[in-house]
């Protein structure tokens, strides 16, 4: 049974002959193509799960054919491969879609990473809890959502619905794979080929609406000529003050003729009359004689399904996160058969892989699972009658709060300067489910690291991380930024080193706010500082102590001869806007006599003029002072991104004189060791 369909695309026979065979062997169907537009055929007539795709190739080059491919099937994921790494390339195909992105020459470990992380992706794109992807017009594996009779009703209804020209409305609860469902009724059909627009009623606005009328008519968005599809997803979510024009500008679509759009629609609940009377669009579908029902019955109703998922999940999750388990013992499986999945498919993917995570053996056992229903906040609102594990931080104050796990809504891009290395460098900021941590990855190996003080490499300068094998440079300034949202899952693909931008970490909040914050199911609960802690010297320092607070603040004493001379800071922790005002502005800062020693060292390469704060012995040389305290406040954003290192915000008062990065992490060590194994203060 083959894993997907692969097509690599690259003007190097050997190239070529070495990837089909590996893929092959690894049990991928695998095309290949020697150029952009014979690839493009090849796509347009069978739809493959992964494009590998070289960037320089004769005629149409790798982002040309990207952009293409992008537009035939947004959905199928692209890792671009190059014998001239470079972030600047690596984002442009981001920024157009690219999965990934691999430097040649390539090992088999990083071919089989990527390749399978990209399937992996596809099949999960829909938020349906992992579901299959579609390889020419058939489901992989030949399944859609399970064995059960219902799951083969589904898919019947499925194939019926694809076959028409008329409606297709598909009912069913949350984390079901609605919207996988409609993606797949369009790409069985004879539509395929031609554009799927996909309209989220639950956040439809008003100036959505004018947006697509207006690309409707100018042949933009969804040209009426296309033949497409379109869907309205949770469409009984709508504003009922965009029902009527919405309901018009639909109703202007004919369903029958090959050359319209064709309507697709989604909600959670069986319509009844009083509904479709008051949602517009709805009545398109619940009066029509030819529209496709198409039913999805809970998990809870399928139990012999979920035994199928949890399989899958197991093996997709273990190769996610290079865990090595073989097998789930019986009474684990027993519980995971038996649970009432409030949340379906979606929820009992979250739970196997916050299971996974937290075994460390090579089955996975009860206690994993109820551990992971712990931490997913226990099954929704049903309750399970299961004993969570209790991860509490208890002081003389009382009980640690709980903050919801967050991660961004969609990936960006920056691209900038490394301060050390001088390189032009970048990062890539992508969404990771609940339970992940902040972690790091090589954007040319694919070798992840997660953001933890067991990976601090070196804090001389700045703070790096390694796991032995690739080392991410300078990550003090980004993590602050993240550590002040409270962004607690994220992958951060980069080269060697964060860019340095303009010394603040200003750009990193913008980047926060551009992408958006997801609330994610599940909690992190803070660390609570039950006593004082010290590290060096705090009468003339550097050094930094810690004692018992209500909240997180930071106290910082600078003394240095003019033109800084001393200078402090008092900052109390209240939003990720406020920290965007009264820290992230602060520069990178540092004396004309330290130059020859960083050059000497060879750091610095990257420092300009215009991105960091350069002192003589009588004046700033080269820039005005944001703040009149800027250094000591770019001292205290250096902490906060280092103390992120724990993996969880802190409640505590920091008062540190004089210190930096090694006396940063010299207190997060005493910390660790206060908390014990358990996460809780001993």
């Amino acid at each position: 049974m083959k894993k997907g369909r692969v097509v690599v695309v690259d003007d190097e026979e050997n190239i070529r002959a070495a990837l089909k065979d590996i893929l092959t062997d690894e049990g991928y169907d695998v095309d290949c193509a020697p150029d952009g537009e014979s690839a493009l055929r090849m796509i347009q007539s069978e739809t493959p799960d992964v494009v590998l795709l070289d960037i320089w190739m004769p005629g149409l080059d790798g982002l040309q054919t990207l952009k293409i491919l992008k537009n035939i099937d947004a959905d199928t994921e692209v890792v671009m491969m190059s014998g001239h790494g470079a972030i600047e390339t690596a984002v442009k195909a981001t920024k157009i879609g690219a999965l990934d992105f691999i430097e040649k020459p390539f090992s088999l470990d990083t071919i089989l990473r990527a390749v399978g992380k990209a399937v992996r992706s596809r099949r999960s794109r829909f938020r349906n809890g992992g579901l299959p992807s579609l390889q020419g017009g058939v489901a992989v594996e030949g399944r859609f959502m399970g064995s059960s009779r219902a799951a083969k009703e589904a898919r019947r209804l499925i194939r019926e619905a694809a076959q028409s020209h008329g409606p297709a409305l598909i009912i069913g609860e949350p984390g079901l794979g609605k919207r996988f469902a409609a993606r797949m009724i369009h790409n069985l059909s004879s539509r395929r080929e031609k554009p799927f627009l996909e309209i989220q009623c639950e956040s439809f606005t008003a100036e959505d609406l004018n947006s697509l009328i207006t690309g409707a008519k100018s042949g933009g968005r969804m040209d009426l000529s296309t033949g497409g599809s379109v869907f309205l997803d949770k469409l009984g979510m709508l504003d009922p003050k965009l029902s009527a024009s919405l309901a018009e500008f639909l109703g202007a679509v004919a369903f029958n003729a090959d050359t319209r759009p064709r309507l697709i629609a989604s909600v959670e609940m069986e319509p009844d009359s009083a509904s479709a009377e008051n949602n517009k669009p709805l009545s398109l579908f619940t009066g029509d004689a030819a529209t496709t029902t198409i039913r999805l019955q809970p998990l809870r109703n399928r139990k012999n399904d979920i035994q199928e998922f949890v399989e899958r999940f197991l093996d997709e999750i273990c190769d996610e996160y290079g865990k090595h388990l073989e097998s789930v013992d019986g009474e684990a499986m027993e519980l995971l058969t038996t649970l009432p999945w409030p949340g379906n498919i979606r929820e009992l993917k979250r739970v196997m892989e916050q299971a996974v995570l937290v075994c460390d053996g090579p089955v996975l056992m009860t206690e994993h699972v109820t551990t992971a229903i712990s931490e997913e906040g226990g099954m929704g609102r049903q309750g399970l009658g299961v004993a969570p594990r209790k991860i509490s931080v208890m002081t003389g104050k009382g009980k640690s709060s709980l903050t919801r796990q967050r991660t961004l809504k969609n990936s960006v891009v920056l691209c900038g300067q490394g301060l050390h290395s001088g390189i032009k460098t970048g990062m890539i900021l992508s969404p990771l489910p609940t339970g992940s941590g902040i972690v790091f990855g090589d954007i040319s190996t694919g070798s992840r690291v997660p953001a933890l003080l067991e990976n601090v490499h070196s804090t001389e300068y700045a703070t790096t991380l390694t796991n032995g094998h690739v080392t991410i440079k300078t990550i003090e300034h980004i993590m602050s930024a993240l550590h002040s949202y409270r962004i607690t899952n994220l992958l951060i693909k980069i080269g060697d080193e964060a860019p340095i931008m303009d010394g603040s970490a200003i750009d990193f909040c913008q980047l926060i706010e551009d992408s958006g914050i997801e609330e994610q199911d599940g909690s992190v609960e803070e660390i609570v500082i039950e006593d004082t802690i010290c590290v060096g010297d705090m009468e003339d320092g550097p050094g930094i102590m810690v004692e018992p607070a209500p909240g997180f603040s930071v106290h910082y004493m600078l003394a240095y001869p003019p033109p800084l001379g001393a200078q402090e800071y008092e900052y109390s922790y209240e939003s990720g806007a406020h920290y965007r005002e009264t820290i992230a502005p602060a520069r990178t800062f540092g004396f004309v006599r330290d130059i020859q020693k960083l050059e000497e060292a060879g750091l610095a390469g990257g420092g300009k003029l215009s991105n960091f704060i350069l002192i003589d012995d009588e004046k700033i040389v080269n820039t005005p002072l944001r703040f009149p305290n800027e250094p000591a406040r770019h001292k205290i954003l250096d902490l906060i991104g280092d103390l992120y290192l724990l993996g969880r915000p802190i409640r505590g008062r920091f008062i540190a004189r004089k210190s930096g990065h090694t006396q940063n992490i010299g207190i997060i060590k005493k910390i660790r060791e206060r908390m014990g194994a358990s996460g809780a203060f001993e």
